[in-house]
């Protein structure tokens, strides 16, 4: 659509004009924006019955001007749209998060001149508003608008957001930012007051919500709910990259926009075998959104990608393809996992009910794929409840970063710390006169918290309520039961075997005095009032056997001044006698020189140290597999697992540590491609050493096994000192 020319019009037919005037259509979109809590303040509802929005779009009939949706404007030579009047909705509530107030000095990043004169409206004369657009096309139409519409006073400037002239920014900065261009980065933390707002549409793995930020000692932290929107992608030095893939074959596009992309050219064998399905027990309805679980994922999973299908190349393969937005996808070497659901039922108002699944594809993809549901059902039982995560933005060049954070995310400008609020889980601690317990024999068979032990009745709490509310709901779900003396007793914290955080449960206490064989259980298996004697006998749950004791010890715990009960942490046991790490070494020998690859300075193990390509063996992963993925990942090539031979076998144990380490060292007879430095934060360079001169700063188990390999000894123990 070419920019218009001339005088400024309305093109507004007569009938229509007469029917419904502009003043009348304006009032009746400032009356839906407030019905559905877009816009919350008198200030904002009065400049959007002030500001004419029909001047802005004059290419279009006045009441479409005053819809609630996207107007376009300009369009790239590829027919995307590059400039737009954006959406009522988005625009009220961006302006509500930038809590903007009479005097307030604002920058505006990406044009258009509608929302320019809003913001104008907010601060009023005292204040004042710089509207920037890298497009002089839309520059010079938002100009001529801003000034027909008596916003004269706003400053609009060509140039390129990311580099904005010096005496384009007020002193002191700005006391709000609000970006209305699609952005993968932040650059404008310095341009914002200390205590000033920043609301943007920030992209993170092709994910785009709306954030409002605070400046708070020069970092941007997030304190409102995350908005799902679309705007049009920023242009110029904020540009983002893709980093965009095609799998060879079937028309299967990956997309790596944060962290380190993944070679796939060698995914394409994953699609001819079947794929396989694991359930993950998780519903969502139909019209319910579920952005938070994907940006949950982004964060949790490496390899991260979304997966999407070229419509005119689909073999089929992927079934069923992504409809509306690409799928949640990982990558592990020759295989990868995707996010899918399926349609299980109808609710009562006879809306969809699906439950989360994670296809599978490649040898180590029932391996990914229980990756992910893993990841999938911690999100249901840890965060799904709360309200937002909490978003902090630093400058690169700052150390700090948040020590509560999950994840870690690294843009050009600034790195994100995003923390995960933890909504517990809630259980009941029911005892009788005789002080014995109520247990709960969970199903073995499903993925959920103490799967085939003895646990107290409870569940997850869902979005929106308290767990005071929760495990009222819960009892009578399970049981029918209703206990009116519930008070808090404990918080349960678990942590896996290595130490890392699995989930919270809130626990309550009550009395009950009923049979166990009266209570109608509609989940698990079996109800049982139980001695503390017997549970030594019992398979227990590590958290129900702690706050049995803790119960023993103290039965009534102080709350803290808010109520909050103790926190009871818990590890759960593993078992050192059949466990150990076992490591896969490649061994590519060409031309009697071996591949080996110089550690990254900053490594943790063996830094500016050569070693052979290699990697821990991930869960449910075959050693062939995990020989097959480090390859593709470190170095690029491409080898099949029965193109490899175990060679060797070394048995490490290192001074200090229970843990041994298996190391196995599989040779290849052939492989497709030339080694590549594809993880550059891990491995400097790769090069073919000849093995009668092997470097002198060589990982010293790895100078073990190529001279048992050259001796053919298949087995060696090794202790290690140092």
């Amino acid at each position: 659509m070419k920019p218009p020319t001339g005088r400024l019009t309305v093109s507004t037919p007569p009938a229509t004009a007469r029917q419904h005037g502009p003043g009348t259509l304006r009032g009746r979109l400032a009356d839906r924006l407030v019905a559905a809590g877009h816009v919350r303040t008198a200030a904002v509802e009065a400049a959007f019955r002030t500001v004419p929005r029909h001047v802005f779009a004059p290419e279009v009939p006045v009441e479409t001007a005053y819809a609630d949706d996207v107007i376009p404007v300009r369009h790239a030579p590829d027919g995307r749209i590059s400039s737009s009047v954006s959406a009522p909705w988005i625009q009220a509530d961006m302006l509500e998060a930038a809590r903007l107030q009479p005097g307030h000095n604002v920058l505006e990043i990406g044009s258009g001149g509608y929302n320019a004169a809003l913001i104008a409206e907010l601060v009023g004369p005292a204040g004042s508003v710089t509207t920037v657009d890298i497009d002089a096309a839309v520059t010079d139409r938002a100009t001529g608008f801003l000034k027909a519409t008596g916003h004269d006073h706003v400053r609009v400037i060509t140039a390129d957001a990311a580099h904005l002239p010096p005496d384009a920014v007020p002193a002191g900065s700005f006391d709000a930012v609000i970006v209305t261009v699609d952005t993968w980065d932040l650059p404008w933390i310095g341009l914002v007051a200390d205590g000033g707002r920043l609301v943007a549409p920030l992209r993170i793995h092709q994910y785009v919500w709306s954030i409002g930020f605070t400046k708070r000692n020069g970092e941007l932290i997030s304190d409102e709910p995350l908005t799902v929107c679309g705007f049009v992608p920023v242009q110029g030095a904020g540009a983002w990259n893709t980093n965009h893939r095609i799998v060879p074959r079937h028309g299967i596009h990956l997309a790596f926009e944060d962290g380190t992309p993944r070679p796939v050219d060698h995914l394409a064998p994953a699609f001819d075998r079947p794929r396989t399905e694991i359930r993950t027990n998780v519903t969502v309805g139909g019209a319910e959104p579920f952005d938070t679980l994907q940006l949950y994922l982004a964060g949790a999973l490496p390899g991260f990608c979304r997966l999407s299908v070229d419509p005119d190349h689909d073999t089929g393969i992927i079934c069923p393809p992504p409809r509306t937005w690409p799928a949640a996808a990982i990558v592990r070497g020759t295989s990868l996992a995707r996010l899918a659901h399926d349609r299980i039922g109808d609710d009562e108002r006879g809306k969809g009910v699906h439950e989360f699944v994670i296809h599978g594809y490649g040898p180590a993809g029932r391996q990914a794929a229980c990756e992910m549901a893993e990841q999938v059902r911690h999100w249901q039982r840890n965060h799904r409840a709360a309200a937002c995560p909490h978003i902090t933005v630093i400058p690169r060049t700052a150390e700090s970063a948040d020590p509560c954070a999950a994840h870690i995310i690294e843009k050009q400008y600034t790195r994100l710390a995003i923390r995960w609020p933890v909504v517990p889980g809630t259980a009941a601690l029911l005892t009788d006169d005789e002080g014995r317990y109520l247990l709960h024999l969970r199903s073995a068979n499903k993925p959920i918290r103490g799967a085939g032990r003895w646990s107290l009745l409870g569940g997850t709490t869902e979005g929106g309520e308290t767990c005071d509310d929760a495990i009222v709901r819960d009892l009578r779900e399970e049981t029918g039961l209703t206990v009116p003396d519930l008070t808090p007793f404990a918080t349960v914290d678990t942590l896996d075997a290595n130490g890392a955080f699995k989930d919270r449960v809130r626990v309550y206490h009550g009395t009950l005095d009923r049979p166990a064989h009266e209570i109608e259980l509609s989940e698990g298996v079996q109800l049982r009032w139980t001695r503390v004697d017997d549970t030594a006998e019992m398979s227990m749950d590590p958290g129900t056997a702690a706050v049995i004791r803790e119960h023993r010890r103290n039965p009534r715990p102080r709350l803290d001044a808010d109520g909050t009960p103790p926190t009871i942490q818990v590890r759960e046991p593993s078992d050192h006698r059949s466990r150990s790490i076992v490591g896969a070494h490649l061994v590519l020998v060409r031309d009697g020189a071996v591949l080996l690859g110089k550690r990254h300075p900053d490594s943790a193990f063996a830094p500016s140290t050569w070693h052979l390509p290699a990697g821990h063996r991930e869960r449910g992963e075959s050693a062939l597999a995990c020989t097959v993925r480090e390859a593709a990942e470190e170095t690029g090539l491409i080898i099949a697992e029965g193109d490899l031979r175990l060679v060797h076998t070394l048995d490490l144990l290192d001074v200090g540590s229970t843990i041994p380490r298996l190391q196995l060292f599989f040779k290849a007879s052939r492989w497709q491609g030339e080694p590549r430095v594809l993880e550059p934060d891990r491995c400097t360079e790769w090069r073919w050493w000849p093995l009668n001169a092997l470097p002198e700063q060589l990982v010293d188990y790895t100078r073990t096994a190529l001279t048992a390999i050259a001796h053919e000894q298949p087995y060696t123990d090794m202790v290690r000192t140092s």
